[in-house]
């Protein structure tokens, strides 16, 4: 009978593989079944939809937001800034964007509340049914709204539909990662969760919701970490399915230091730890059964970390105490985990370069991204994750805390 170590140590060794595997298989079986539409009209016409920007000291960023989505291809749009009690001129270039366009309108609130209050507020404002929200450091393509509410329209179970980020700030090593990531990561397990109706986080990025049905479920928890997190689990626990749409672009300005980078994956991480902990006991029973593979994952990612950093105590001990010899393990199965993250790299980029064909570029940083992505994930999990399962969210509103850089001139898509 496998001793706990060794079966610790397999679990480690096998995880990462396994997960692989179902992302490549569920990307490439997404791609034949459900990727390819059209994207044509829904019946009865194209319904409004209202754009919500929260911005918060977004100054340097905001008018390219702003005019991106005004010059979307959509009929019946509005588009209203939310300025959450900025310090700087965010307001005033807001308004400059807008240019008198009778669509586009800034809200100002001169208190700092956070982006879910601001949410919030936008939600009941808007003046359609269907609300898409889209990050102040973002622009999405022309055509991304018209394949969002083609996507919805698909289904009256669908409450949200998640869109595609592309990094555009580019030409760092620190950047290139996070473009192999957005493939990797994002676009394969969007594609994946997408095949069963149910995408763990429409991001803030992009996203194309119903508004009767966030409004139904509370709209965003100012008081959570990741407030979309939250919302895309409130959905899909109260029935509703969320998808994925990997033709709705959008560009998006990721952090370019390793400060900014480290904040935000905390942040992610800890508003993971949150969600689990105030949902995953409703996640858990039977009616909400087709929740199971999404809450197993996340529960999965978080043990492999702890697990990973136990085998790492575990085999330094064993090294030192019993003159063991692992050295030899660990980089066989380093060889391994490399053969598949380049089959990994290949098949997510595959998948995304017809929508972006400059993101082959960043294969070359491919041989650090595995371990690099590993190291600052894993770190923020057991920095911020397991406090965030233990202790639940905070008893005070969330803030913006991550400072912006001015957008590069990249633009999603070719």
């Amino acid at each position: 009978m496998p001793s706990i170590a060794e079966l610790l140590l397999a679990f480690v060794a096998l995880y990462p593989v396994c997960t692989a595997a179902l992302w490549m298989a569920g990307g490439l079986l997404f791609r034949v079944l459900d990727e390819p539409t059209d994207g044509r009209e829904p019946e009865g016409g194209w319904p409004g939809v209202s754009v919500l920007i929260p911005a918060y000291n977004e100054a340097g960023v905001i008018a390219t937001s702003v005019t991106a989505a005004l010059a979307s291809d959509y009929p019946a749009l509005e588009v209203l800034v939310l300025d959450d009690g900025s310090t700087d001129d965010t307001e005033a270039a807001a308004l400059e964007a807008c240019g008198g366009d009778v669509r586009c309108r800034v809200l100002r609130d001169p208190v700092n509340r956070g982006k879910a209050d601001r949410l919030n507020f936008g939600m009941h404002q808007a003046e359609h049914e269907l609300v898409a929200v889209v990050d102040a450091d973002t622009h999405v393509h022309p055509q991304a709204l018209r394949l969002l509410v083609a996507r919805m329209s698909r289904s009256p179970m669908i409450a949200a539909v998640a869109g595609a980020p592309h990094v555009t700030n580019r030409g760092r090593v620190i950047l290139a990662m996070q473009v192999l990531e957005a493939a990797t990561i994002i676009g394969l397990i969007r594609r994946t969760q997408s095949l069963t109706g149910r995408v763990g986080v429409v991001a803030g990025v992009l996203g194309l919701f119903r508004r009767d049905r966030v409004l139904a479920v509370g709209g965003y928890d100012p008081r959570m970490a990741t407030e979309d997190i939250d919302l895309s689990w409130k959905l899909l626990l109260a029935g509703w399915e969320t998808v994925y749409e990997p033709r709705a672009l959008v560009g998006m300005q990721v952090p370019a230091t390793l400060g900014a980078l480290w904040a935000q994956r905390t942040r992610w991480a800890r508003g993971q730890g949150e969600v689990l902990r105030v949902h995953l006991r409703a996640a858990s029973r039977w009616r909400n059964h087709r929740m199971w593979l999404l809450s197993i994952g996340a529960m999965a990612s978080l043990l492999w970390v702890l697990a990973l950093a136990a085998s790492l105590v575990l085999a330094a001990l064993g090294s030192v105490l019993f003159d063991q010899e692992v050295i030899g393990f660990a980089f066989a199965w380093g060889i391994a985990i490399a053969c598949i993250a380049t089959i990994q790299l290949l098949v997510a980029l595959g998948l995304e370069h017809g929508y972006d064909p400059t993101c082959l570029r960043a294969f070359l940083v491919a041989a650090i991204y595995p371990i690099a992505y590993w190291l600052i994930s894993a770190a923020a999990a057991l920095h911020s994750q397991v406090g965030g399962l233990i202790h639940g969210p905070r008893d005070r509103r969330v803030v913006w805390d991550i400072p912006r850089e001015p957008l590069g001139t990249g633009r999603p898509g070719p």
